[in-house]
This record gives structure tokens, C-alpha cells and sequence, in this order.
């Protein structure tokens, strides 16, 4: 609670005369009265109104660095009055009042600033690619070099990365293929039941489950749970100097950390593409049973007319690049953290927001390949 001066009392008076005006300071400049102080020093500038004045060798009893602060904005340019030396020293330390006053921003037409940002996003996606470039080169550089010495690609890791990838996301995506296989069946038999052709429901189910959402759901969820865990566990190891230990002690982190990590998501991200089709096709199955009377013997009987080895292929060729994008990117974000922990949530989401870019930007350009292919 502000201390109260006393009423009878100011800390700035001003003292008419004949020339010039007189203004004398009095009291305790400290931070429990620098409410009352600033309400004086606007009293004062208003009465002085841009007039000369001099200052009174003043009875400044006590004064502390918001005190000297407003004494600043007070004499501007004026000698300051007589003070105590540690009052003048304190004074002299703080920097003229005109460099707190905030500068005015630069004003620029609508059009500037958004070229500007146009170009600032252009350039930084530039710098990303050749970081990624660079990146991906350094890893390729180790897997060419660690298949001279097979036991430098550290087995144990990788199991264990294929259990935290592959193992523990199973339910997840075996949930999601149902789903997923279920709204497919569900929408297209609503459609097509109105031109009676309901039957091709199974088609539609299989060709858009096997070529495209099958990997593409799960390149998306693996990208948010693997992607996201690769960039947080490395960022916090590059926080607590553990990566920097590890070139202390003559080991590369890229072959520590991520080569283990790329090789178990190149070998997690086809098998829960597999199994996500043959869960898809079930519940496809079901939805058919339920919804078009069709029993699973005259379901799985029109799966296999429908599908061929070339519409499993197209699906199963494409999870091995996005399970290589999604890890690249994801160690990527991780070993640039730096700073803080601000950084790793920042890093994270990066990972994430890029992998799941990237993987669909991936995945239009297969749909154009296979379709100017003929598959």
C-alpha cells in the first residue's frame, strides 16, 4: 500500500518569479510514493507549461531508482539539484529519459508488409529444405557407412523404438481402420443405394482403403504420436547437454539417435499400413453385413475381384517414404533445439505440422505418378 505524503507537503512545487520559474523538490523519491511523485511532476509540468525554470536545491530525503527515474523525466535537460553523492551517483547510472520514450513504428502501406511476409516465409522455407537436404545426406552417409560394420547400427535400439512405434500404436490404428472403413462403407452405400448400385459399395471400400487411406491415416497418426515423441526426446536430451556428451565421447548423433529411430519407422509404418488394411477390410465387412445384407463369404469373395496385387502395392510403396519423412523431419526439429523448454514445445509441434505437410504433399504426387503410370 502507497505510504501517503503528508497533504501539506509536496514533492514538486513550483515557485513563480519574475524571470524564471523556481521548482523546488522535497520528500522521499522511492517506489512508495512514485504514484504521488508523478502526480506532482504533471502538476508541475502543467503550471510551467513549456516555460524556462531552474531547480531549487531541493530536500530530496530518501531516493531509490524509480525515484531517480522520474527525476529524470523531470529535469530533461536541466542540471540536476544539489544531491548526495550515492543520490547523484544513482541519477548518472540511468539513461536519459528520451531513450525510454518508445520510438514510433514505421509505418508501411498494406501491400509492403505482405509481400514482406510473403518473402520472409518464401526464404525460411528455402533455408528449411536445405537443412533437410543436408540432413537427410548425413544420415544416408551413416547407413552407407555402418553396413561396412553391421553391429554400429544398434540393434537393441531399434527393437526398442519398434516397440514404441509399432507395438503400442496397434490398437490406435486397428481403431482408426475400422473407423474409417466403417464411415466408407456407410457414405458410399447411402450414395450409391440411390442409383441402385449399392454392390459397388464394396469397391469403393476396398480401392480407396487399399490406395490411399489405409497409409495415409496411418502415416498421419504416426506422425503425431512417433514424429511428435522423436522431436520431444531428443530436444530434451539436447537441452540437458547429453548430446553434446555424446561427441565428448566420440559418438555421432545421428548414428546414436537417429538412424535407430529412422530404420524401426521404416520397418513399423508398412506393418501397420498392413495390418491397418486387412482391420479396414473386416470392418468394411461388417458395415456391408449390416447395411447391404451381404454375408462375409460374398464380401471377401468381391474383395478379391475387385482388388489386385498392383492396388496393395500402391498403398504399401508409399509407407516406407512417408515413414522416412516422418522420422527425418521428426530428429530433425529435435536436434535444433535450443534455448529452453519453449523450444521443444515449439520444435513439437513443427515436427508434427511438417511431417503431416509433407506426407500429404507426398502423397498427391504418388496419386499423379501411378495415375500417369496406369496403376
Amino acid at each position: 500500500m502507497e505510504k501517503h505524503h503528508s497533504p501539506h507537503k509536496k514533492f514538486v512545487e513550483v515557485k513563480q518569479a519574475a524571470d524564471k520559474a523556481c521548482v523546488v523538490l522535497d520528500g522521499e523519491w522511492t517506489v512508495e510514493h512514485a504514484g504521488a511523485v508523478e502526480r506532482d511532476i504533471e502538476q508541475a509540468a502543467n503550471e510551467l507549461d513549456d516555460r524556462p525554470f531552474e531547480i531549487a536545491s531541493g530536500q530530496i530525503e530518501k531516493l531509490d531508482t524509480s525515484g531517480a527515474f522520474l527525476l529524470k523525466k523531470l529535469l530533461r535537460k536541466e542540471e540536476p539539484p544539489s544531491l548526495t553523492d550515492s543520490q547523484r551517483a544513482l541519477l548518472e547510472f540511468l539513461p536519459a529519459f528520451s531513450e525510454y520514450s518508445p520510438h514510433a513504428k514505421e509505418t508501411r502501406p498494406a501491400y509492403v508488409v505482405l509481400f514482406t511476409r510473403v518473402g520472409e516465409m518464401t526464404f525460411a522455407a528455402l533455408d528449411f529444405l536445405l537443412a533437410i537436404f543436408v540432413f537427410i545426406g548425413r544420415i544416408s552417409f551413416r547407413f552407407v557407412r555402418n553396413f561396412h560394420d553391421p553391429h554400429r547400427f544398434r540393434l537393441p535400439s531399434i527393437v526398442r523404438h519398434i516397440e514404441e512405434t509399432a507395438l503400442r500404436a496397434l490398437p490406435l490404428i486397428g481403431l482408426l481402420a475400422v473407423l474409417i472403413s466403417m464411415v466408407i462403407t456407410y457414405q458410399g452405400a447411402v450414395q450409391l443405394r440411390k442409383f441402385g448400385a449399392a454392390t459397388y459399395t464394396i469397391d469403393l471400400t476396398v480401392i480407396s482403403l487399399l490406395r490411399e487411406m489405409a497409409v495415409l491415416i496411418t502415416a498421419i497418426m504416426v506422425a503425431g504420436r512417433s514424429g511428435s515423441a522423436f522431436a520431444a526426446e531428443i530436444g530434451v536430451m539436447k537441452l540437458r547437454e547429453e548430446v553434446n556428451a555424446l561427441r565428448t565421447m566420440g559418438l555421432d548423433p545421428i548414428e546414436v539417435l537417429v538412424v535407430p529411430r529412422v530404420i524401426a519407422l521404416l520397418i513399423a509404418l508398412p506393418v501397420l499400413t498392413f495390418l491397418a488394411d486387412v482391420i479396414g477390410l473386416i470392418g468394411g465387412g461388417l458395415m456391408s453385413l449390416s447395411l447391404l445384407n451381404i454375408s462375409f463369404h460374398q464380401y471377401f469373395n468381391r474383395v478379391q475381384d475387385v482388388a489386385d496385387v498392383n492396388m496393395f502395392l500402391v498403398g504399401m510403396i508409399k509407407a516406407p517414404v512417408f515413414a522416412f519423412v516422418i522420422a527425418v523431419i521428426g530428429c530433425y526439429q529435435g536436434l535444433s533445439v535450443m534455448g529452453s523448454a519453449e523450444s521443444i514445445g515449439r520444435r513439437t509441434t513443427l515436427a508434427v505440422v511438417q511431417a503431416i505437410f509433407v506426407v500429404i504433399m507426398a502423397d498427391a504426387l504418388f496419386s499423379v505418378v501411378f495415375s500417369k503410370a496406369g496403376l
